[in-house]
């Protein structure tokens, strides 16, 4: 799916501190925007399109995050990738901590 296509499912924006892995190199990244399919982040290293990455972070604290991800697009404002492997709990924990965020920023415009 081209990354300007209109998506079916809930993105959220917020920024969140992650760990990227790529064989044996851990990198920080900065997470800016997520959905069930994928995300949208920063990081200093040098990555390609098709590059797969293990990726990890606390949405809620003492709940770590899992999975892996696909590099599918780099721009000057960030790198997208989309989630190719995640565990069940993984999954439950996404779409938790992305109805929590949508639920929060609708009850700020109201």
């Amino acid at each position: 799916m081209d990354h300007k296509e209109l998506r079916a499912s809930l993105r959220v924006s917020f920024t969140r501190r992650g760990a990227l892995e790529a064989g044996e190199t851990h990198f920080p990244c900065i997470v800016q925007d997520m959905s069930d399919e994928g995300l949208l982040f920063i990081c200093t290293r040098d990555l390609e399109v098709g590059q797969l990455l293990e990726f990890s972070c606390e949405f809620y604290p003492d709940e770590p995050f899992q999975c892996r991800l696909e590099v599918v697009h780099i721009t000057n404002g960030g790198v997208g990738a989309r989630i190719v492997d995640l565990d069940e709990s993984g999954s439950k924990l996404i779409h938790s901590f992305l109805e929590d965020r949508a639920t929060e920023k609708i009850r700020r415009w109201m």
